[in-house]
């Protein structure tokens, strides 16, 4: 299921845990964030690009991926912070050509993202691209956490810590299936989908990237993305 829909069966109990945006795991104080397992990078992410037609220091007017929210979030805290510009938000269905006729730049997520950037015949020399995680990472020397495994406080921890604990171990070792299938589907070269899975991503959370969500939920207050008086995003223990 989408996002909003995973976060809303939580609250209403048709869930124990769900893999939701990290943004999410910062609006509702009602979820616990379970320890160890999420999606992350440190750096470079690949899958979170804003295609620019204007320096970003002269952006004016951007389009957003509809299907975007933790990485509509960032991009709004990074372009006042890094480049001094708070432009026009729009949101658009995830076509790099058509964003770009309504607006100076667009970001695109996940495989629009990839497809775009390796596969579409856009003008190289004409758009400047940055990776949002390079740039935070820049900005914090900080992972981003992209997701979290949220879960409603009364459920049990421990059993479910190890069953997300196994699974990891059995899906590592199926890493070159997922790439050549994903390849084959998107249509990406396979080394790019091997470099995504083996080097960029990381699903085993620890302290630095805890610390790069704290961090992420401190810039989203001081920019009203979130609420001033958000909880802190709790961790349980198993």
């Amino acid at each position: 299921a989408v996002p909003a829909l995973l976060r809303q069966r939580l609250r209403d109990g048709e869930l124990d845990a769900a893999l939701v945006s990290s943004i999410t795991s910062l609006e509702d104080g009602t979820l616990y964030a379970l320890p160890g397992f999420g999606v992350s990078a440190r750096g470079v992410i690949d899958s979170v690009r804003l295609f620019c037609r204007e320096e970003p220091r002269r952006l004016r007017r951007v389009a957003l991926d509809a299907g975007s929210r933790t990485s509509a979030a960032l991009i709004r805290i990074l372009l006042p912070e890094c480049f001094g510009v708070e432009p026009e938000y729009v949101t658009a269905p995830p076509d790099l050509a058509m964003m770009l006729k309504e607006a100076d730049a667009a970001l695109l997520i996940g495989d629009p993202a990839m497809r775009a950037y390796y596969l579409e015949a856009w003008p190289r020399d004409e758009l400047q691209v940055l990776d949002l995680g390079e740039v935070w990472f820049r900005l914090t020397g900080l992972p981003f956490v992209y997701a979290v495994w949220a879960v409603r406080p009364e459920v049990k921890m421990g059993p479910l810590i190890a069953l997300l604990a196994q699974a990891w171990e059995v899906g590592r070792t199926h890493l070159d299936t997922i790439a050549t299938s994903t390849a084959e589907q998107l249509g990406l070269p396979l080394a790019v989908c091997r470099n995504y899975l083996y080097r960029i991503m990381r699903y085993e959370l620890e302290e630095k990237e805890w610390e790069g969500l704290r961090c992420f939920q401190a810039l989203a207050k001081r920019h009203g993305i979130i609420p001033a008086d958000a909880p802190p995003v709790t961790i349980v223990s198993p």
